[in-house]
């Protein structure tokens, strides 16, 4: 662990700041790290703090990850022979489609040489070494520290890319930093990983700067008109709540609305394989999956609605990306898919929601 990573942690128990005991070095592979407000302790093993409470809520928590590494050691996957040094640019599904993904995220958020980034649900930390290669204050989280599958294996992503960053063992829904800390908040299939999906959006709130970017990538989004039992019953979502692996599949208008419920705002929510795609191509797979577009209407016809939105000043976009948009969510309401979501923190929302916390405090303390 980094000694600048200090100043921004704090006590997942009751949000404190934290000191390290004994000496600082610019970097801490053992050591305590002590809340100033409850005095709870937290280790530091292997350069990676362990900054959770060991209690019901982390429980859950803790036999996931227990369930990753034998998920993992069952299907063979536990050895492996350094591919994972090259993810997600490696030539093989799925990361075929999780590059495609990731070098989609890059592109909608830019980050800059500087920025902190936090890469949520990071398993072994190949996105937190991404970052790290674009000269970002880069910092992994996850519930786990399997050497072989998870936080555990972050130090041979450094040593690899010859990058530092951080891996801290922690609950994505308590994240123990301080308010404001990062410019960016990245996950990777993790948001349908969530217990509590509206907790995971607020905490990742509380920790975004004002007008800072959560991207998240390969999130699945069922079909409207799915049925849940059916679903919970098929190959792979039974396979890994077998294994006490926390497994959902949202809706849109369930990632919708937990956006709204923590003061996140949507930029976008993307079926992945629709980005920049032609409308013309469009058309074609419209076509092949036998939807007609939005509302039943042909795409040529939607385009020239559009056209005549914006003719009047009535639309702020262009038609193709209108019509791109409104076809790229009529999809998802009818067809399950991997998504992109993009979304901004509120200032607004959050002071707000500073002032009831206040408020609340008041009321407890009379």
């Amino acid at each position: 662990m980094r000694a600048v990573l200090i100043p921004h942690l704090c006590c997942p128990w009751d949000a404190g700041s934290l000191r390290l005991v004994g000496p600082t070095q610019d970097w801490i592979e053992t050591g305590c790290l002590v809340c100033e407000r409850c005095t709870r302790q937290y280790g530091i093993t292997q350069g990676m703090p362990r900054l959770f409470v060991d209690d019901a809520l982390w429980q859950p928590k803790a036999h996931e990850g227990q369930g990753w590494v034998q998920l993992f050691r069952d299907t063979d996957g536990y050895q492996h022979d350094a591919t994972d040094l090259l993810w997600p640019y490696y030539d093989e599904q799925p990361w075929l489609d999780i590059a495609r993904q990731f070098d989609i995220a890059l592109e909608l958020v830019r980050p800059q040489p500087g920025q902190w980034v936090l890469d949520l649900g990071a398993g072994r930390g190949w996105a937190a070494k991404q970052f790290a290669l674009c000269q970002c204050q880069s910092v992994a989280v996850d519930v786990f520290d399997d050497m072989q599958v998870g936080l555990g294996r972050s130090r041979a992503m450094m040593d690899d890319a010859q990058v530092v960053f951080d891996a801290v063992i922690a609950d994505g829904e308590r994240l123990p930093f301080h308010p404001a800390t990062f410019d960016l908040v990245f996950c990777a299939a993790t948001l349908h990983h969530a217990t509590n999906l509206v907790q995971l959006l607020t905490n990742i709130g509380r920790v975004l700067r004002p007008g800072g970017h959560l991207v998240a990538i390969h999130e699945p989004c069922i079909a409207d008109g799915t049925d849940d039992v059916a679903l919970r019953q098929s190959p792979e979502m039974a396979r890994e709540l077998a294994y006490n692996i926390h497994e959902t599949r949202p809706r849109l208008d369930e990632y919708r609305a937990a956006l709204r419920a923590a003061g996140l705002h949507e930029q976008a929510i993307l079926p992945w394989l629709t980005y920049t795609m032609p409308l013309h191509a469009m058309s074609s797979w419209s076509a092949e999956l036998q939807i007609l577009g939005p509302a039943g209407l042909p795409l040529p016809w939607t385009l020239k609605a559009a056209t005549n939105l914006q003719r009047f000043g009535l639309a702020r976009t262009s038609p193709d990306d209108m019509v791109r948009h409104r076809w790229a969510e009529y999809l998802l309401r009818e067809r399950s898919g991997a998504i992109i979501v993009v979304a901004t923190k509120q200032p607004g929302f959050w002071q707000r929601r500073r002032f009831q916390t206040h408020a609340e405090d008041r009321r407890l303390r009379w």
